[in-house]
């Protein structure tokens, strides 16, 4: 037999045999309870039974029934409305925090009937406020000191570390309490980088430096992000200096918190994209060069983001707030059971994010916890924007919290996210997708609509579209290239590949069955057309020479051989590389590739009349006159050019080309070819 409290005054007693008497219970007296409703469901009896009194969640209670005594547990009531407006604690400061060299721990947790903070030497009894944070103020300053929260709650003590924890010991057995006004500072300013402005260049930590001719030092860390003067044997710039010499905006990086599955210490034993979020507000320590030292890892972070910064560049970190990686050991379900995720009305989990739970952001208190820890990536570190992932499972009202939030602290902030909509207990009328895409106007989503049409259907393998199946799709693609698909070009991630799935390069080596150049070919167009068509371009860091992954799709958990960039085809591909360094800088330097308006395009830029598949455009700048053009095929075609004068081959991706063109020019096979006129 058990009991669970579903609501202030309403309690269900489950049984595997059927019950006859009266029920009652003990909490320093003897109340009866009045039965509402029983029933049975496959081979368990329920009964509903209603209390004349409010329960207190901080109390221990019993139910007794035929002489037995069986404790209460917390049960459906922290996903109530009334459990919700009774316990909103949305001005309290949590964690542990240190102020004039003393240390308050401050944590939530309205089901918990006490609370002890456990350092190593010491414990900490802490007081209930009435909207359910318990807290202490201890007169020491407790910096580096290692804690836990003893819990007693559903009549059993439990330990839990600090969701709100800023510092972690070795592989997060401990909470660490930080003083930040130990942590050495790299002060920064946001750089001012319009939105028109953004190219954003996707970057895994590990990935980036992992491989043996990086000839970066600090392997797989943070701190490899930013070390100068790296180059491979041959002397080809690689690093941070590569970075810089690409022209991007912006470095996006996959999670950098705290996540599962890669010690901190013996980091290569195991590979993770970082999906498996555990801490939200603790840097991993597998990318520390001291991982023992919580510090550390802040002051790498900060250091990372600086660096960038007086390269006038933009960080972005990639966070994860859909789903935590085990949720009954997530001290959000330790702490509040029931509260923190997302459930179907049958009381079944919801399960859109495909990993086991939803994190369900529209209750207040996570809610808060995401804007919480929004804001100290964006005070501590300077962080210029982020990356939702599976955003359709977060709801619009958080969204445009953070909206508020990240237009308050930088005007340049930049918002982008995958807005799938999957199948969740949300409603679709609340969930941050596509269709509500105007609810949320500041927020940047992945266009799949664009990936799909340039290389086929993301999860058919042998799918082609306009650049590796001969034309394909070519009615789209004027729509496309100007931003007029369901995502406007203001709100739209251009990309035709990410970390997920193959690489561009292993696509169109799957798909095709041309010469390994003429694959180049497709592949150059392909990430050319992404960064001058009308959005925000998005390049997988590698892409630009080629990128493979060796013909895996989900490589998450592989090897650092498959996941690692080989910086040797850097070296293979320096000339195509060059092209696509062009390619981004033409974007940000003509105006007219970054018009977002549709009554300024439609009148600026004009399709062209000319054979299909070519696809064609005629550009006009303030002071330039462009014309842009794609072979998606094996044939030569002779193209006449539909204004007078001359132009000037600003960007191809075929190797000879005369400079000058007037009249006519000759496309060949997968070529692609951008004339610039002065007027």
């Amino acid at each position: 037999m058990q009991a669970y409290i579903d609501d202030f005054n309403l309690i269900t007693v489950q049984s595997n045999v059927k019950l006859n008497g009266h029920f009652q219970i003990d909490n320093d007296g003897i109340f009866k309870l009045e039965l509402m409703k029983q029933f049975k469901l496959e081979n368990n009896y329920y009964y509903k039974l209603k209390m004349s009194h409010p329960i207190h969640l901080s109390q221990t209670y019993h139910i007794l029934y035929d002489g037995q005594e069986i404790p209460l547990f917390i049960g459906d009531i922290t996903r109530t409305s009334n459990f919700e407006s009774a316990f909103s604690a949305l001005d309290e400061t949590l964690g542990a925090t240190i102020k004039d060299d003393k240390t308050t721990f401050s944590v939530w947790s309205p089901v918990a009937q006490s609370i002890i903070v456990v350092t190593d030497d010491h414990t900490y009894e802490m007081t209930r406020k009435n909207n359910g944070t318990y807290t202490v103020v201890v007169d020491n300053n407790l910096h580096g000191i290692s804690y836990q929260y003893e819990v007693m709650i559903n009549n059993k003590k439990i330990r839990v570390n600090d969701p709100y924890a800023k510092g972690l010991t070795v592989n997060s057995t401990k909470s660490v309490v930080i003083d930040m006004n130990q942590v050495q500072d790299f002060p920064s300013q946001f750089p001012e980088i319009e939105r028109n402005d953004v190219i954003i260049y996707e970057v895994h930590t590990r990935d980036f430096s992992m491989h043996p001719n990086s000839g970066i030092q600090h392997k797989g860390k943070l701190l490899g992000l930013i070390e100068e003067g790296t180059s491979t044997h041959t002397g080809h710039t690689t690093g941070f200096d590569y970075i810089k010499s690409l022209g991007t905006s912006h470095i996006e990086l996959l999670p950098v918190n705290d996540f599962a599955r890669v010690d901190d210490i013996d980091f290569t034993s195991n590979y993770n994209w970082g999906y498996d979020p555990e801490f939200y507000q603790t840097i991993d320590g597998s990318y520390s060069t001291d991982a023992v030292h919580p510090v550390k890892r802040i002051e790498e972070l900060k250091m990372v983001v600086q660096k960038y910064h007086e390269a006038d560049m933009g960080v972005i970190l990639d966070v994860v707030f859909n789903h935590v990686y085990k949720m009954e050991t997530s001290p959000f379900e330790q702490l509040v059971p029931g509260y923190y995720f997302r459930y179907h009305k049958d009381g079944t989990l919801s399960n859109g994010t495909g990993v086991g739970n939803d994190v369900k952001t529209e209750r207040v208190m996570m809610r808060k916890y995401i804007l919480d820890t929004l804001e100290y990536y964006i005070d501590t570190f300077k962080i210029d924007g982020f990356r939702f992932d599976l955003m359709g499972v977060i709801d619009i009202e958080t969204m445009q919290h953070i909206e508020r939030l990240i237009q308050s602290k930088n005007k340049y902030g930049f918002i982008l996210g995958e807005g799938w909509n999957l199948y969740s207990a949300m409603p679709d009328a609340i969930k941050t997708i596509h269709e509500n895409i105007d609810q949320v106007p500041d927020v940047h989503f992945f266009n799949d609509f664009f990936r799909d049409t340039l290389k086929g259907n993301n999860f058919e393998l042998k799918d082609r579209g306009y650049f590796n199946g001969k034309g394909r799709y070519y009615e789209r693609m004027f729509t496309l290239f100007t931003g007029q698909t369901g995502i406007p070009a203001k709100q739209s991630i251009n990309y035709a590949e990410v970390h997920d799935n193959h690489t561009l390069f292993d696509r169109i080596n799957y798909t095709t069955q041309t010469d390994i150049q003429l694959q180049h070919k497709i592949h150059q167009m392909i990430t050319i057309f992404t960064i001058l068509s009308l959005g925000t371009p998005f390049i997988h860091a590698g892409q630009e020479f080629f990128r493979t992954k060796y013909g895996h799709g989900n490589t998450y958990n592989l090897s650092d051989f498959i996941n690692r960039i080989d910086w040797n085809r850097r070296i293979k591909y320096d000339k195509e590389l060059d092209v696509i360094k062009q390619a981004i800088k033409i974007r940000r330097t003509y105006e007219i590739f970054k018009v977002q308006t549709l009554e300024n395009k439609s009148k600026r830029i004009i399709q062209l009349n000319i054979d299909q598949p070519l696809f064609g455009v005629l550009l006009f700048d303030r002071r330039y006159e462009f014309i842009l053009l794609f072979n998606p095929t094996a044939i030569n075609y002779d193209v006449s050019l539909p204004r007078m004068g001359q132009y000037e081959v600003v960007l191809t991706n075929e190797s000879t080309q005369q400079k000058l063109v007037q009249s006519q020019v000759t496309l060949n096979p997968y070529q692609c070819l951008l004339l610039k006129k002065n007027f």
